[in-house]
């Protein structure tokens, strides 16, 4: 299925909070890499793919037994996943490419996952029917995706402070990509996966105080690093203010749990 463009289904945003995004964002989102490593059944010396990688949220811990193959489209994750592999004394074989031409052989993989990336694909039909033709036949796939904004108030209130300030605003309004489990399942169904399960799994990002959690949005949320780009540093540090200022009346300055929602689904070629 063809999306309508989509600001994230370009590199840009995503070089641009690569750095940040592996230190504040990849401890929490590694808590859903697990999950999806479970639901897969990843052993010992299984060959895995990680498509739209990121920094190696999922790819540094499956290969920790497996033997993983990561891709992501933009330059600055994948040379961020590579430094975190070396540190670590992991080897991931981490390529620069597109998740929907992968360049594999057909049935290369044992598992196949694409975490919140998979979403924002232009065309995520193409996207998962690769997953599927480069798993070999009785292979896993775990795609992840984010429920609606509903479920998340302060990223609601969040997203609702800049449109109030920047009408027009294109991020956190509409449907969400696959926020529908029964979506998620027919459109892997049509890609040709059989067994199809959604699971929905939580995993709360604490944050000590108000002004902590907004500096980890303002630091790794890709929208956010877009518009700040876009507006010029001054502008941004004025809508900040506002955006800051509108968290705070809402929920306080104390500690803050931020809900994220995810829906895991995992299908078998």
């Amino acid at each position: 299925m063809t999306q309508p463009p989509n600001p994230l289904a370009t590199p840009v945003a995503w070089d641009m909070v690569a750095t940040e995004y592996a230190v504040d964002t990849v401890p929490h989102f590694e808590k859903y890499a697990a999950d999806a490593l479970r639901l897969a059944g990843v052993g010992p010396g299984a060959r895995v793919l990680d498509v739209a990688a990121g920094p190696g949220t999922l790819a540094l811990l499956a290969a920790r037994d497996a033997r993983v193959t990561a891709v992501d489209f933009a330059p600055a994750m994948v040379e961020q996943l590579r430094e975190r592999a070396a540190r670590a004394g992991l080897a991931v074989d981490a390529h620069v490419g597109d998740g929907m031409a992968l360049p594999f052989e057909d049935g290369s993989f044992d598992a196949a996952f694409s975490m919140f990336g998979l979403i924002f694909f232009p065309d995520r039909d193409r996207g998962f029917r690769e997953l599927f033709r480069v798993l070999r036949p009785g292979g896993r796939a775990v795609v992840g995706s984010w429920a609606p904004m509903d479920r998340a108030p302060i990223l609601g209130e969040l997203f609702s402070a800049i449109r109030a300030e920047l009408p027009g605003f294109p991020f956190g309004e509409g449907k969400a990509p696959l926020g529908d489990p029964g979506e998620l399942r027919a459109e892997m169904e049509a890609a040709g996966f059989r067994d199809v399960s959604v699971r929905e799994v939580e995993h709360p990002m604490e944050a000590s105080s108000t002004e902590e959690l907004w500096g980890w949005m303002r630091r790794g949320n890709a929208p956010l690093v877009l518009l700040r780009d876009k507006l010029g540093e001054a502008r941004w540090d004025e809508l900040g203010q506002a955006i800051f200022a509108r968290l705070r009346a809402r929920f306080g300055d104390g500690p803050q749990r931020l809900s994220m929602v995810a829906n895991l689904g995992a299908g078998t070629r």
